[in-house]
């Protein structure tokens, strides 16, 4: 592709085309488990450390709307994969297994941006990001 045929569409076309096509690589590789990334992003973070259900969801607030976090938390407790407890939000053992094999489908999706990107363009690309980010 031309840089006039890339620079034709704007940069919020690439991230918006670019976030998409992620999440489609992710929920098509995860669909074997019945899991989509918003399911696996839940898991991972329980797996790091229990938390409440308010910080669980601010912390994936960038991803999707509260209320749709909460309908993948509702959906990981009736699956039993996670229960709350004292405040917290915990992987229950099912949860642990679930996430541990999933974790191996992530990377490979993982492993696709590694391979399209070179480390050093991967990081150039992260940078540039965070400066768009902070310049607003």
């Amino acid at each position: 592709m031309s840089d006039e045929q890339v620079l034709a569409r704007p940069i919020g076309w690439w991230l918006k085309e670019a976030d998409f096509r992620l999440d489609a690589a992710f929920d098509r590789r995860l669909e074997e488990r019945n899991v989509d990334r918003r399911g696996w992003q839940v898991l991972a973070s329980l797996a790091r450390q229990p938390t409440s259900r308010t910080d669980l969801i601010d912390s994936l607030a960038a991803f999707d709307a509260p209320e749709i976090i909460q309908n993948v938390m509702e959906d990981l407790t009736a699956r039993g994969w996670i229960e709350e407890s004292g405040g917290l939000l915990r992987l229950t053992p099912d949860g642990e297994r679930e996430q541990a094999a999933l974790a191996p489908l992530v990377n490979d999706v993982r492993q696709q941006v590694v391979a399209a990107l070179p480390q050093q363009d991967y990081l150039r690309l992260v940078r540039l990001l965070e400066q768009l980010i902070a310049a607003f």
